[in-house]
């Protein structure tokens, strides 16, 4: 049964003709006419846009661009063939480090025991002692602990010391 709201066929525009068929055809060939050239159309621009992003992509031909560089691999062995035909000797000079007189020499072997030796009396002053275990004290209540942990404490600034003037100062 026919909806009472739905149109009629016979009311919908181009159908009060009196072959219907012919129509259904006119219109359905126009519709694959339609498509057939919105196909082409969407074809060419396709085609269109592929050949600019190639012209952005290579800017240059890229057979120009073998052709170019073989050329530039061409100037450069020139260029190298040239400066081996020149008689030039490529050996480095060494630079000659200047010779140290026995007095410079002592001094740069007694450099690093000396600051060792200093650095060992300073750490090992009486109110330096003291300064340490106060500190370790902060963390442990056990006077062994106090007296191995500011050992190591100022083994640790001791070596830090030694190794900061080595490295800034020597």
């Amino acid at each position: 049964m026919a909806d009472p709201k739905a149109t009629p066929l016979s009311a919908l525009p181009g159908a009060a003709t009196a072959n219907g068929a012919g129509d259904d055809e006119t219109f359905i060939n126009n519709i694959l006419s339609q498509m057939s050239k919105d196909n082409q159309e969407s074809e060419q621009a396709y085609a269109q846009t592929q050949d600019n992003y190639n012209k952005q992509q290579f800017a240059v031909n890229p057979g120009e661009q073998h052709i170019q560089n073989q050329h530039q691999i061409e100037a450069q062995k020139a260029s190298y063939e040239h400066f081996d035909n020149q008689d030039y000797d490529l050996e480095y000079e060494e630079e000659e480090e200047p010779k140290l007189t026995l007095i410079d020499k002592i001094k740069g072997e007694v450099k690093g025991p000396l600051i060792f030796l200093t650095l060992y009396f300073i750490l090992c002053l009486p109110f330096v002692r003291t300064f340490a275990a106060s500190q370790m004290a902060r963390f442990t209540q056990n006077g062994n602990y106090q007296l191995y942990g500011s050992s190591l404490f100022l083994g640790l600034v001791g070596a830090g010391l030694f190794y900061l003037i080595n490295k800034f100062l020597m």
